[in-house]
């Protein structure tokens, strides 16, 4: 099973389970420290994509903002987020999210943007070769 966050980066997870009214998610390759950096900020945390090992997705849990630390039984790293209470910091949040996703799929049109430029150029170029090679 796989999480995908808002900033599009994807986790390899054994878990992933609201229980209790938190959300809990099982590691076992990752250190304690790419965890606590995986899941400090907020922001990236506003909707949590869960995927198959394929990358198809099955499902969503938005609102688990709130970072309550690792719980560990034996080489399970457990992460546990809870939902903010504030509702205005919830807001605010989820309006940074939006903006984060629409940063993230920005950067992906300019990159897709550019290698269609650099197609396009190479398309003119040869058709240029193959107009010279007829003598036109």
């Amino acid at each position: 099973m796989k999480i995908k966050l808002v900033d599009g980066s994807v986790h390899s997870v054994t878990r992933a389970e609201v229980t209790d009214g938190r959300f809990e998610i099982d590691f076992k390759e990752e250190s304690c420290e790419d965890i606590q950096e995986i899941f400090l900020d907020p922001v990236n945390l506003a909707s949590i994509e869960l995927q198959t090992l394929d990358g198809e997705k099955f499902g969503e849990v938005p609102g688990y903002t709130v970072y309550s630390g690792i719980m560990f039984m034996g080489d399970t790293k457990t992460v546990i987020l809870a939902q903010e209470t504030d509702k205005v910091q919830e807001r605010i949040t989820n309006a940074e999210a939006k903006a984060l996703s629409a940063s993230v799929a920005a950067e992906s049109a300019k990159a897709l943007s550019e290698d269609t430029a650099s197609q396009v150029t190479d398309l003119q170029m040869a058709m240029c070769e193959m107009y010279e090679g007829m003598g036109v």
